[in-house]
């Protein structure tokens, strides 16, 4: 008589570990530039292009590096306005240069803002803050995420009353849906010694999916 052969079903536990922290970001990016208008689109694309060579020169004079200040977008369109027949006609053309200045120093933020708007810039997009060295931090909030993991695969375990393997057959990190940074400040222009810029913390998280056998 030929026995059967026993089949021993393995039993999983699946937990997910996650783990974030709170850092200090130490640099800023500002995005602003120069807006001009003119009925005649050249001169309106020449003289944004005085303004704009003006205030950059006064920002390298200021400390900023000439690399880190870079054309964002450069954009030049007519605007129309209606007249008493109700007919579209042309009004004037538009020029914004918008440039990407990196602040590698964040408390001299408000200085070069000032810096900027004080030698021809009249427009600003946002003013964001990040952490240079993210890639070093995540890796370690990820290794938090992984413990925090294996402490809910135990925790759950000693519930059940059952032996939980210790190593898991299967790690996988959780794809962050949303980037914890950059973060944004407000701002306005004013005519003290310079803008009050407060950058926030960004809080940069971690979640991994941990497959274990018991």
């Amino acid at each position: 008589m030929r026995r059967g052969r026993v089949v021993i079903l393995q039993r999983t536990m699946l937990v997910q570990g996650n783990a974030k922290k709170e850092v200090q970001p130490d640099i800023a990016y500002l995005q602003l530039g120069v807006l001009t208008t003119n009925p005649n689109v050249q001169r309106a694309q020449e003289e944004n292009r005085l303004i704009a060579n003006s205030m950059i020169q006064a920002l390298i004079a200021a400390g900023i590096p000439q690399e880190d200040i870079e054309t964002s977008s450069y954009t030049s369109f007519p605007r129309y306005e209606t007249d008493s027949s109700g007919k579209s006609v042309l009004s004037t053309y538009e020029v914004r240069h918008i440039f990407r200045i990196k602040v590698k120093d964040i408390t001299k933020t408000g200085t070069v803002l000032d810096v900027a708007f004080e030698n021809g810039a009249n427009i600003s997009e946002s003013v964001s803050f990040e952490v240079s060295n993210y890639n070093e931090i995540y890796r370690h909030v990820l290794q938090l995420a992984v413990v925090d993991g294996a402490k809910k695969a135990h925790a759950m375990a000693v519930t059940l009353q059952v032996c939980l393997s210790p190593v898991p057959i299967k790690v996988e990190e959780v794809t962050q849906s949303v980037f914890a940074g950059p973060r944004y400040a407000s701002f306005a222009v004013q005519e003290k010694a310079s803008t009050p810029i407060e950058p926030q913390e960004i809080t940069i998280s971690a979640s991994v999916n941990l497959e274990y056998i018991y």
